[in-house]
């Protein structure tokens, strides 16, 4: 056969070489970030659920000696609710309380005492002397006769000293509620709001429509209640770093209401307020079936793109003789294992819902020897028994049945 020269071998040229191995180096880098983004992103998406205990009563509690067992042993109350899987507690401020009870520094003993425990820790303001709830938001005596002006600023002053006093002594708060179940509004007249009737709640007792002064006009008030809103949320954002970072909380007493909250909401969308959590207090007797809170969550969470939490929420565990109106929804036995059936049920429903917490109400009150006052012993849902021991919904953890990641997911802001 005839000789056939060979082929000469054909180089890449040294810049090409180059190219080559850039274009490859680069096509791994971004293969690795993207890696490494999809589980970050997937790490972002899954929220810790809390369930949580408001325990603002503790320390008077305590110190009227007020008996926790953990078994057969006296225990400490905060550890007896670790213990049994509880990671969240909330506790209430009021501006200028008397004997100083829920007062700064009441509060800043107890909530150095969670955040060394390892718990999250809700702040609550009320902003007032006393409480505030649906049916008062009386403002402190000390702001009484301030102009509105002053008083947003006094509002917001106080929001971030009290937030910057606690960041001082080393108990940040992770969540703040600025007011409680302020669905009418806070720091009445001044932030108060004309709510549409509920075609959901049970007003009985001392549960009854609160209307404002007339003449009433609803641009004015509700312009106000916004005013209000943002300076206390600038309070909280002035403080808060990102070390040190806050989830502002707005609480209204609506958890099985979808109109009421949507009418609610509707309006800080509107007026651009920035929070980051829709907080909701669901009691049965007042607020609905669990399907209400199924619905009432769902439609929140896809509407506005925020975190729900029921931030308030209690079930007697033995009969409380409710009216025919109030025990509607209360489809539970009213028996310690009701009690526990009923926190399981309601956290299986906001979880399944896609809500990231339950906090329990005054579930700190428990046996003190020679009491006599109702706050001062175990009342009808309290989580302790006439003895100090824990309730079977103490350990409700032990029955939630798990659910889907998927409905753990963190709603980002729209």
């Amino acid at each position: 056969m005839p000789f056939q020269a060979r082929a000469k071998p054909r180089f890449l040229s040294p810049n090409l070489v180059r190219v080559f191995a850039l274009v490859v180096a680069t096509t791994i880098l971004l293969l690795m970030a993207g890696c490494a983004s999809h589980k970050a992103a997937t790490q972002l998406k899954v929220a810790p659920f809390y369930l949580g205990a408001d325990i603002s009563a503790l320390g008077t509690i305590e110190e009227r000696g007020g008996v926790y067992l953990d078994g057969d042993r006296p225990g400490d109350a905060l550890a007896i609710f670790i213990k049994h899987g509880w990671t969240c507690f909330r506790l209430r401020i009021w501006v200028d309380p008397t004997n100083g009870v829920n007062g700064l520094d009441y509060t800043i003993k107890l909530a150095k005492r969670i955040k060394d425990a390892g718990g999250a820790f809700i702040l609550d303001f009320h902003y007032s002397d006393w409480w505030a709830d649906p049916q008062k938001q009386n403002k402190p005596a000390a702001w009484a006769n301030l102009d509105f002006d002053a008083l947003v600023k006094q509002s917001g002053a106080y929001t971030a000293s009290v937030v910057k006093a606690l960041k001082d002594a080393g108990a940040m708060p992770d969540f703040v509620q600025v007011g409680n179940e302020i669905t009418g509004g806070m720091l009445w007249p001044d932030g108060q709001v004309k709510v549409p009737v509920s075609t959901v709640k049970v007003f009985e007792g001392d549960v009854t429509v609160m209307s404002p002064p007339e003449p009433y006009d609803d641009a004015k008030q509700w312009d106000h209640l916004v005013r209000l809103l943002k300076a206390d949320i600038d309070g909280v954002r002035s403080v808060a770093t990102p070390d040190d970072p806050v989830r502002i909380i707005i609480h209204i007493d609506c958890g099985g209401d979808w109109p009421v909250t949507k009418w609610y909401f509707d309006h800080l969308t509107q007026a651009h307020v920035d929070y980051d959590v829709v907080g909701q207090s669901y009691y049965p007797h007042w607020h609905g079936s669990l399907e209400n809170v199924r619905d009432n969550t769902r439609q929140t969470i896809r509407r506005y793109g925020k975190d729900v939490m029921i931030v308030e929420t209690g079930y007697p565990s033995r009969d409380t003789h409710p009216s025919v109106a109030a025990a509607k929804y209360m489809l539970w036995p009213e028996t310690p294992v009701g009690q526990e059936q009923f926190l399981a049920d309601l956290i299986r429903t906001v979880k399944e819902s896609g809500g990231v917490g339950v906090n329990y109400w005054h579930p700190e009150a428990t046996y003190v020897p020679g009491a006599t006052n109702r706050w001062w012993g175990p009342d009808p849902n309290s989580l302790f028994d006439a003895k100090g021991h824990p309730l079977p919904a103490m350990n409700v953890m032990r029955i939630e049945a798990p659910v889907p990641v998927a409905a753990l997911v963190t709603h980002s802001n729209p």
